[in-house]
């Protein structure tokens, strides 16, 4: 029998070993709420479906997120594409995106098709997706085993719809596709067919619209369905079916011709025929109609504005089948009261008192998605575009006023957000730049002035934290001030261009990138170009640039450079010290504000989407996220050695927030995949253990490239995603 004090002893070692090791993560989702930081649009809403049996029933689309169904209560949009909505086995992160295609059924208004793939970028396989409950819920069809390509985002994403249902059989379904031809089910998707007499059309836009004749009769047999159907293919021709579509024939000879480059088209309610094309790459531009005996005429606007112009869209008003609008690419619109015999040529402006920012913008180009007439509200048009989602009920010269209707979208491509001490949150996006979070609530943010096109990085100086710096560059190179990298002093509200930014006497290849302030001085600034360069820094505030040295290594090793990765950050504590890193070697510091960089340690090498962070307040203390291929890595002496943590598999992105206790560690949040499998966790104790406070939010699947917590509210955090605009979880409060 052993003694006591040696069985004391042997407990006392036995709960050392035990607190050494990691506890069990805890799921807190529960405890958490989810909320967008609220913008309203921002991103091209490239396609709209609005039901003709069914009173407000409206659909859009977006080209990267996802899709919304219209709420007349809320004066809404409600996100119909979710990880709640979605099946299962179509639920995986970073295979969120936009919808190439989403209709109603009109006999059978409960009823939509959707043809969507889990992929951000580039062609896909495809699948048809069913709802019978007006997307809340989505099931598979078979389509997805003909691995038929489609591209949400790509170049023909705008062209009117490429699902089309029978108005006279829910069952009947119609896909065009940019590549692969034209497809159709007459069981609701049981099984699917190619039409093999219609042509594949020219690339990137394929086949593109499919409009049903809905008073043409019905066709008795097996499967009812509506006589004649209209489909164009793209620098192929106009098809026709005057069987249900057991056979096709080519009508465009005597009217636009098969090399047209047919954009959208639309059916009045007298049964006349309207397509559009635009002129791009040798097209010509022109609108014609086609009657219901057979013949075609041009009505193509005779006017300086609308000889062979850019059309990319046509709506015929469902109550009034001599209304007619044709608009240019840039949203300027012609409008006929006669059938097209004459046209009136009107400019635009916009008005949005709800979402601030549309309101205030100078924005003169609107990137047409589509337009429609609503069948209840007799002369109200709507207009999906690049910003978001319109309507006005004067369509009248010299210009149209729209009224702003994109509450509940959110699109914008986060690239970076950060979350200042004692500050708001500040977003960096594609295509609308920075916005400042003042109230992330309301729809009150503010986009940056001056207006920046696109926003790559931000980072905030430990010694004012109102001073921010942003990498800023136009992606379509729109002059003047291409690149309009510069500086905040007021937290993200107003920005201020480099000097040499400013005199456009920046280095060529300082642009896209990273960039980072020192803690101790506004003037000090180091930022890392894209295209394998390395690191410039200004001791200036940027009236001069100079490229630092590392000492041997002449690139960064980033052939090229995704916008998630940041491999660059200042200390928060230590004086005009920097530390980058490099795949091949690992971490480098610079202490003289980097004009000279040091190899210092390694956690991991070749990481292409590393992310490395500094902790506010702690000197040399630096947390290293892998990316797609590993966990996280902790630093205390400035990079020179290295922990890896537990708990962590898969570490996709990294924030610091504030600490739970006055005095303690800033709390750790972390994407990626833990013990509890995918989700947003936290840590309270450096990393030693993980709690996971979120899956998707807001059922969005989407790659977070960004992220941060905030350091005034314990608990809370900013995500950006790739494509669906910003959110923020915290802890639920109590009722």
């Amino acid at each position: 029998m052993k003694s006591i004090p040696s069985r004391f002893g042997e407990l006392i070692t036995l709960f050392a070993a035990l607190l050494a090791l990691p506890l069990q993560a805890a799921d807190l989702s529960a405890d958490y709420a989810w909320k967008p930081l609220k913008i309203g649009g921002g991103g091209w809403v490239v396609g709209m479906d609005i039901s003709p049996t069914e009173k407000n029933l409206i659909y859009v689309r977006t080209d990267v997120s996802g899709a919304y169904r219209w709420n007349a209560a809320t004066s809404s949009w409600k996100r119909i594409v979710t990880a709640e909505s979605m099946p299962p086995d179509s639920v995986e992160y970073g295979k969120y995106a936009g919808v190439d295609s989403l209709v109603s059924a009109p006999k059978d208004p409960d009823i939509a098709y959707m043809s969507f793939g889990g992929k951000p970028w580039g062609e896909v396989d495809g699948q048809i997706f069913k709802s019978t409950n007006r997307g809340d819920k989505w099931v598979a069809t078979s389509f997805g085993n003909h691995h038929v390509k489609i591209e949400a985002n790509g170049e023909g994403r705008q062209e009117g719809e490429r699902l089309a249902v029978d108005p006279n059989n829910s069952d009947v379904v119609y896909f065009a596709s940019k590549g692969d031809g034209l497809w159709f089910t007459r069981d609701g998707g049981a099984k699917w067919a190619r039409v093999k007499e219609i042509p594949a059309g020219a690339p990137i836009h394929g086949v593109n619209t499919v409009v049903f004749d809905k008073d043409s009769g019905v066709l008795d047999g097996k499967v009812p369905r509506s006589k004649i159907i209209y489909v164009t293919v793209f620098e192929g021709g106009v098809f026709q079916s005057k069987d249900g579509g057991e056979t096709w024939a080519n009508i465009a000879a005597a009217g636009p011709g098969n090399a047209s480059h047919y954009r959208d088209s639309a059916m009045g309610p007298d049964r006349t025929y309207y397509v559009v094309c635009d002129n791009e790459k040798g097209g010509v531009g022109s609108v014609w109609k086609y009657s219901v005996d057979g013949k075609w005429i041009d009505i193509t606007p005779d006017h300086e504005q609308g000889k062979n112009t850019n059309y990319w869209g046509v709506a015929v008003d469902p109550t009034n089948a001599k209304h007619v609008v044709v608009t240019r690419n840039g949203g300027k619109m012609f409008v006929s009261k006669d059938q097209g015999k004459t046209w009136i040529f009107t400019l635009f402006r916009l008005n949005s008192p709800n979402i601030k920012w549309m309101h205030t913008q100078t924005n003169y180009w609107l990137s047409v998605g589509e337009i429609a007439f609503d069948p209840f509200d007799p002369g109200k048009l709507w207009f999906a575009e690049g910003f978001g989602v319109w309507w006005s009920k004067e369509l009248k010269a010299p210009l149209i006023e729209w009224q702003a209707a994109s509450e509940g979208i959110e699109e914008v491509c986060g690239n970076d957000v950060i979350a200042p001490p004692g500050g708001k949150a500040v977003g960096a996006m594609w295509d609308a730049g920075v916005f400042y979070f003042g109230d992330p609530d309301t729809y009150t943010s503010q986009r940056a002035y001056p207006n920046f096109m696109s926003a790559w990085a931000l980072d905030w100086c430990a010694a004012d934290p109102k001073f921010l710096v942003g990498v800023f560059q136009n992606h379509l190179n729109f002059k003047p001030h291409t690149n309009s990298s510069g500086y905040s002093t007021d937290g993200g509200q107003t920005w201020t261009r480099f000097p040499l930014v400013e005199s456009e006497k920046i280095p060529d290849e300082l642009k896209y990138g990273v960039i980072a302030v020192s803690a101790n001085s506004t003037d000090k600034i180091v930022w890392c170009p894209a295209e394998n360069k390395l690191p410039y820094y200004t001791a200036d505030r940027g009236a001069t640039w100079t490229q630092s040295s590392f000492g041997g290594p002449t690139t960064t090793g980033f052939v090229s450079f995704p916008m998630s990765m940041k491999p660059l950050c200042a200390d928060r504590v230590l004086p005009d010290t920097f530390y980058f890193y490099r795949p091949e070697e690992g971490v480098y510091r610079s202490t003289d504000g980097g004009a000279t960089f040091t190899k210092v340690g390694n956690p991991v090498s070749n990481r292409y989407n590393a992310i490395l962070k500094s902790t506010p307040g702690k000197a040399g203390d630096l947390w290293f996220a892998e990316g797609l291929v590993g966990g996280v890595w902790h630093s205390t002496d400035g990079g020179a050695t290295w922990l890896q943590l537990p708990g962590i598999k898969l570490a996709f992105n990294i924030g610091l927030g504030k600490a739970e206790k006055e005095g303690g560690y800033h709390t750790l949040f972390v994407v990626g995949i833990g013990d509890n499998g995918h989700g947003i966790y936290r840590s309270t104790d450096v990393g030693q253990s993980w709690d996971k406070v979120g899956d998707y939010p807001l059922g969005i699947f989407d790659f977070i490239d960004a992220m941060d917590g905030d350091k005034n509210e314990f608990g809370k955090v900013y995500v950006g995603f790739c494509g669906s605009g910003f959110a923020y979880g915290a802890v639920a409060k109590k009722p």
